[in-house]
Order: structure tokens, then C-alpha cells, then sequence
């Protein structure tokens, strides 16, 4: 029995990271088709692309709890966010910058990084009562857009800038060219890029509620808080396209979108992601989300912040600061679990 849910539970992580690659790889293509700007395309679809499995575990969610079918959904489901958040603000930061040093640039660190903040502050005031309300979750869907805005209009400040060749710190100009890292070399009709991207959509739907049950049945079986495999299990198996394309970034000399792709993921995972699935129905808040995993992911983001902004690089030994950190949270969160 528990073989059968481990099983189903890694069919539902790779038709997430599968389908989420499809989602993406249809929509740029599309986009390609339309005419719309590489920027946008780029700012839209790669940010919040890496974000459909959550998107997609939120939605599925909200719709198992609106017919009734368990009591876990609340925990899986916000923890999930949580959870992702502190693995790739942490562990996947982390082994990035194993792999080699990440520089970044204060453009993005001077946008992104204050806004990571700001963002889990509006999670933690819709959700401090414990419950996060249809209200609530536009309140996080309508902070999202408008960081959306907010990016593209400076995104778009910075390419007019250097259309007219003003004089810049080259610095605060690396990698704002937002190249999508996954790429199709194939040209395909605008009819089959509809149909990869309905396929890509169908296999991201069907795989996030084997994911949801599959993770039901963990916390059932082991009378485990629905939370915490929402954050450890959800969480982590999420977190996958996102190591996935930034390694693949690291690897085209990206570092730039690596980063600014975790930065941006994050801010999607945390306000559009929860609000997506809270809008189908109310979402219950475990109190030691609030209490103890919040204070955790801000220490987290602190750390993180500190160690790019201080020489905008992320040095080895800060990188095993970082996996050390969640090391030290998953023992801590087992212990008194």
C-alpha cells in the first residue's frame, strides 16, 4: 500500500515537472507566433512557468477541499508554498552555488530582494488569523500583478536606456535580457504549439492531484501533520523545475536568470500560487506555520539577501551557510513534530 503511494507520488512529481515543461514550451512558442516581445515573454512565462506545479498543487487543492474530501488539504496545500519557498531560497540556492560562484547584479538584488520580504509580510497579515478568505487570496493575486507591472515597466526603463546608449555600471545591466532557458528547436504550426500547451496543461492538472492525494494518503497512513509533508515532501518534489532550469542556466552562462529565477519564483510561489488555490475556497492556516516556519523562512531569506548582497556573489562557504540552515530547520521541525 505505501509502495503503491510512493509510486504514485513520483508519477505526480514528473508529470509536474513534465507538464510544466510543455505549459512553457507551448506558451513561448505561441507567444512567438503572436509577435509578443521577448521581454514579456520571458518575464511572464519563465517566472511564473516554474511556478505551475505549485499553481497547479493549489488549484487541484482547492478543489478536493470544496468537494469535501479531507482535512489534510489545508496543511499540504500552504505548507507546500512554505516549503517550497525554504528549499529553493536555501537547498537549491544552495547547491547552485556549490557548483560554482553565482554572481548577480544590484539591479535585480535592489528589485528582488526587498520584495521577497514584502511578500511573505502580505502572506503572513491575509493569513495571521489563520485562515486565508476568497478576500484574502485577491489581496495576494492583485500583489502579484502589480509586482508584475512593476517589473516589466523597469525592465522596459532599462532597455530603452541602453537603446539610447546613456552611460551605465555594465553591473546593473547583466542578464536583464530575460532569454527563456528552455528552448524548442523545432518550429511547429500555431495549431500544434495550442495543442502542446493543452497537453502540457491536462498532464501539470492531472499530475498535481495525484501529488495532493498521494500526499493525503502519506499523512493519513502516518498520522503525519499535513503541513509537514506539505513542506517536505510537496515542497521539495516542487522545487524540482525550478534546480532543473537554473542548473540548465548555470550551464548556458546564465547565472543572472538563475538567480533572478528563484527570486521571482518565489514571489510567484508565495502570493500567486496560494491565492490561485484559496480564490476555489478557504484555505485553514496550522498556527505553527505562523509561530515557527514563518520566522524561519525570513531568517532564511535574511541570510540569503546578506550573502549575494555584500560582494553580489554567493561564495561556496555561503552556499553550505545556506544547506547547513535547512539542515538545521528539518531537524529541528522532525524533533517536535
Amino acid at each position: 500500500m505505501i509502495l503503491n503511494t510512493l509510486i504514485f507520488l513520483l508519477i505526480g512529481f514528473l508529470g509536474l515537472f513534465f507538464g510544466g515543461k510543455y505549459v512553457i514550451v507551448g506558451l513561448e512558442n505561441i507567444s512567438s507566433r503572436l509577435g509578443i516581445s521577448h521581454l514579456l515573454v520571458g518575464l511572464t512565462v519563465l517566472s511564473i512557468g516554474t511556478s505551475l506545479p505549485e499553481i497547479a498543487v493549489s488549484v487541484m487543492g482547492g478543489i478536493d477541499k470544496f468537494l469535501g474530501y479531507s482535512e489534510f488539504i489545508d496543511g499540504i496545500v500552504i505548507g507546500n508554498k512554505i516549503g517550497s519557498f525554504l528549499v529553493q531560497i536555501t537547498l537549491v540556492l544552495g547547491i547552485l552555488g556549490l557548483s560554482q560562484h553565482i554572481f548577480v547584479s544590484k539591479w535585480i538584488l535592489k528589485r528582488e530582494g526587498p520584495m521577497l520580504f514584502i511578500s511573505v509580510f502580505i502572506f503572513l497579515i491575509v493569513a495571521v488569523d489563520g485562515v486565508i478568505t476568497r478576500v484574502d487570496a485577491g489581496i495576494l493575486v492583485i500583489s502579484y500583478i502589480l509586482y508584475l507591472i512593476l517589473i516589466i515597466k523597469s525592465e522596459k526603463k532599462i532597455e530603452r536606456i541602453k537603446n539610447e546608449k546613456d552611460l551605465l555600471d555594465t553591473e546593473e545591466l547583466e542578464q536583464v535580457d530575460f532569454k527563456p532557458v528552455e528552448y524548442v528547436k523545432k518550429t511547429y504550426s500555431l495549431k500544434k504549439n495550442v495543442g502542446i500547451f493543452l497537453g502540457g496543461l491536462l498532464i501539470l492538472l492531472a499530475s498535481a492531484e495525484i501529488t495532493v492525494l498521494s500526499a493525503i494518503e502519506l499523512a493519513t497512513e502516518f498520522s503525519i501533520p499535513g503541513d509537514v509533508v506539505g513542506i517536505f515532501i510537496v515542497g521539495i518534489g516542487t522545487s524540482i523545475p525550478e534546480l532543473s532550469v537554473d542548473l540548465t542556466a548555470l550551464r548556458r552562462k546564465s547565472q543572472g536568470i538563475a538567480v533572478g529565477d528563484i527570486l521571482g519564483s518565489n514571489i510567484c510561489d508565495i502570493l500567486l500560487a496560494t491565492g490561485s488555490g484559496a480564490i476555489i475556497t478557504d484555505f485553514n492556516v496550522p498556527s505553527i506555520l505562523i509561530l515557527f516556519d514563518i520566522p524561519i523562512l525570513l531568517g532564511a531569506i535574511s541570510i540569503a539577501y546578506i550573502s549575494l548582497y555584500t560582494e553580489k556573489v554567493l561564495k561556496k562557504w555561503e552556499s553550505i551557510i545556506l544547506i547547513s540552515y535547512f539542515g538545521l530547520y528539518t531537524f529541528l521541525k522532525l524533533l517536535f513534530l
